[in-house]
């Protein structure tokens, strides 16, 4: 707020936002636009053609999906204020690393975590009028969560189930176990499951794919395995880079001679690479353009 009446523009923002820019431009036009054709084929498919392979496969594509779709956008936005002097704070955090639902929020979709705190459950009482009291203002933001997405049901079950998650973490103190990767991969699953929920049509649907993925679907393999051929590189990258390594790869660049020089030549490469898929592609808008 008080940018907006006084603020700067220094050379070191501008080249930071320009950063900032650019990752996000190729996080969605080189991942994300490339893994929503696994996604979009896989969830196009009837009930009888989905199989068991073809459904991990287009979950785990809408997965990547919308994590470098949103945070691509959001980066790009980042980077656009700061080149003018604004400074937002960073809404994604590697989400995908998280070992809770509870840390999954506090590093997905910042701002809006932020907001409902602030101005929902903050002023609700929090925690702070007994336990009843602390659940019933966690539902009330879990169900708002679900219905800021769209008056649907399916996302209103996302959000309660949301609901249900954590609580369960908070009653048992999940955060505090030990086993640090079984907790990773329960809290990646339960990820995994509730974006099936939030890219289905209905709730029916949801159940469905599901189906087809803990039970058993059709027995043809033959798109899965054509998918996998044609974009199985995006689907790598985009597994790879849900996690830190581009921040490890800053921090060593940053003790070579060359470092800086480096980091300058493979952000000219992104950028020239994502202007050739911007040109060559079909319009794919952001999937927040939505909601």
């Amino acid at each position: 707020m008080q940018e907006l009446v006084s603020r700067r523009t220094t050379l070191s923002d501008f080249s930071s936002g320009i950063e900032l820019f650019v990752q996000g431009l190729a996080k969605k036009v080189l991942v994300a636009n490339n893994v929503a054709v696994v996604a979009d084929t896989v969830y196009a498919l009837p009930d009888d053609r989905l199989s068991t392979v073809a459904a991990w496969l287009g979950a785990v594509a809408y997965m990547l999906q919308i994590y470098f779709d949103f945070s691509g956008y959001s980066d790009m936005a980042i980077g656009l204020g700061r080149m003018f002097g604004f400074h937002f704070l960073k809404n994604f955090d590697y989400p995908y690393i998280s070992r809770s639902a509870s840390e999954f929020w506090r590093r997905w979709h910042i701002s809006l975590g932020t907001w409902l705190r602030d101005y929902i459950y903050i002023p609700l009482g929090g925690s702070r009028h007994g336990r009843w009291r602390t659940v019933a203002n966690l539902f009330a933001v879990w169900a708002l969560t679900g219905l800021w997405h769209g008056a649907n049901y399916t996302f209103i079950c996302w959000g309660l189930m949301f609901f249900v998650v954590i609580l369960f973490e908070k009653v048992t103190r999940f955060e505090h176990w030990r086993a640090g990767l079984l907790r990773w991969g329960w809290t990646m699953a339960l990820v995994l499951c509730s974006f099936v929920l939030f890219r289905s049509e209905t709730i029916g649907e949801a159940v469905t794919h599901l189906g087809a993925m803990f039970s058993g679907g059709a027995s043809d393999d033959g798109l899965a395995m054509f998918l996998l051929h044609e974009h199985g590189t995006a689907l790598l990258a985009g597994a790879l880079l849900s996690f830190p390594i581009g921040r490890w790869c800053a921090r060593l660049a940053g003790r070579w001679r060359y470092g800086d020089w480096i980091k300058l030549l493979l952000l000219a490469v992104l950028l020239v690479v994502s202007l050739s898929y911007v040109v060559r592609g079909a319009y794919s808008p952001f999937i927040y353009f939505n909601f």
